[in-house]
């Protein structure tokens, strides 16, 4: 079997074509189009094994099939059909990843509810930021009254919708709610949103922005190379106890703005 051959049974299976198909295809490469008789004579492969073969590379792709007179002939495509398979790949590994974002956690979530344990998640990247926005969404749309709380600092409000610019409107089209207490100016009102102010400290090093829905409690902050990352804690407990602590501060802040020094 020469390197090139042997090459593409290589990739073949590193992309989860069978053996046994890679190899038949492999010989097609150096085929006409051909009877399953030839074909088998050439690689060793059995004639019940090799048809079994072909009609997976018709499925995959990488083989058509002709009718001539009474037998099949069999015909390899040009390699290049690989890259529409790895693409195939990819859409599924995609969807499979967006499917387990949805299902891991919920499904840890039980767990840790069933031994009373709290479950922390961590993300980062933006990619990690949307998530755990889309996160926020999803928990309030299964609220009676939907709403969260949040606590946004100057530095990280540039960093939060980078990836989910859409975020705000679908807040707004789901009908949730949601009070900001914001450190620093800026970040003026929405649509069901409230927002009172507290002054940057003199000393500054406040950057982080929290949120507060359902059971859970999320920090997003960012790291020294500028990347976000977040923590989200699910813990009946500590989102009461931080819900608790957001009302009474609200409380005592005014509705307007404070000037900066």
């Amino acid at each position: 079997m020469s390197n090139d051959i042997s090459n593409i049974v290589s990739l073949l299976q590193s992309i989860e074509v069978p053996r046994t198909e890679a190899v038949t295809y492999a010989a097609l490469l150096d085929m006409e189009s051909t009877s399953i008789r030839k074909i088998a004579a050439v690689t060793g492969i059995n004639r019940g094994t090799t048809y079994e073969a072909l009609k997976n590379l018709v499925e995959f792709g990488l083989v058509s099939v002709k009718q001539n007179g009474q037998r099949e002939q069999y015909t390899a495509e040009s390699p290049e059909k690989i890259y529409d398979i790895i693409r195939d790949k990819r859409r599924d590994l995609a969807d499979a990843s967006n499917l387990a974002k949805e299902v891991v956690p919920s499904v840890l979530a039980r767990k840790a509810g069933e031994q009373g344990k709290p479950l922390v998640r961590y993300y980062e990247g933006d990619v990690g930021v949307t998530t755990i926005l889309k996160d926020v969404l999803q928990t309030c749309r299964m609220m009676d009254k939907p709403q969260y709380y949040a606590y946004s600092s100057q530095k990280v409000r540039q960093y939060l919708y980078r990836k989910y610019p859409q975020f705000t409107d679908r807040r707004i089209a789901e009908g949730i709610k949601v009070k900001v207490i914001a450190v620093g100016e800026g970040g003026g009102e929405t649509p069901k949103s409230e927002r009172k102010w507290l002054p940057n400290p003199p000393q500054g090093g406040v950057s982080s922005y929290t949120l507060i829905y359902g059971s859970k409690v999320a920090t997003i902050s960012i790291a020294s190379d500028d990347t976000p990352y977040g923590v989200v804690i699910e813990d009946n407990g500590a989102a009461a106890m931080q819900r608790l602590l957001f009302r009474q501060l609200w409380k005592t802040l005014p509705a307007e703005q404070p000037a900066e020094k």
